[in-house]
């Protein structure tokens, strides 16, 4: 099924499964997503932007261009998702326990692609990103915490002001211009 400049309400998208449909220019703003299932679709330019996602899954689902800026993935499920070149500032990828609000298990994120992404002021909590692509992604100020990055690829990455507290970064592939802002967020000089 194929939508086209669609702006959906409450209530539409309420319990159902969508498989491979293309949603095109269409709008999800601040609505409630609860029961709801993506298979294989596709999000071209489409906006999500402070909308509020339970017991939700993303499965194999692409979002060129789209908006998923003020988000909590808390109760997202997020399965070999590609992300290219989509704007998902101040956000925040975690996984809430089961029945407990404030204990976060590990998410697996490794099947997904952030390429081109903006993700300004997203933090990753105990995300397994290991040999994510995060090629030309703007992560700025982006909040890595407790994560596996290992083989990640952040080349030509911005992460001026970026923290990777507590993460693995065992052979995480920066070029240069990533190596000396990494190095100048631990207060490293360069002379």
């Amino acid at each position: 099924m194929i939508y086209k400049n669609k702006i959906f309400s409450e209530g539409e998208t309420g319990g159902q499964d969508f498989e491979d449909c293309t949603f095109d220019h269409c709008q999800f703003l601040n609505l409630e997503f609860k029961f709801v299932s993506f298979r294989r679709c596709v999000f071209n330019t489409c906006d999500f932007s402070g909308s509020h996602f339970n017991s939700t899954g993303f499965f194999k689902c692409r979002f060129p261009e789209s908006k998923l800026s003020f988000i909590d993935f808390s109760d997202v499920e997020v399965k070999e998702c590609d992300f290219n070149n989509a704007v998902i500032a101040s956000s925040i990828f975690q996984k809430l326990k089961n029945g407990n609000k404030n204990e976060r298990v590990k998410l697996d994120l490794s099947g997904c692609n952030y390429n081109g992404c903006y993700l300004n002021g997203t933090v990753f909590v105990l995300c397994n990103l290991s040999k994510v692509s995060f090629i030309k992604a703007s992560l700025e100020a982006v909040i890595f915490e407790k994560c596996n990055l290992t083989e990640a690829d952040l080349s030509e990455a911005n992460i001026n002001g970026a923290g990777f507290e507590g993460s693995n970064v065992n052979k995480t592939i920066l070029n240069i211009d990533g190596f000396i802002q990494f190095g100048n967020s631990k207060g490293f000089v360069l002379k």
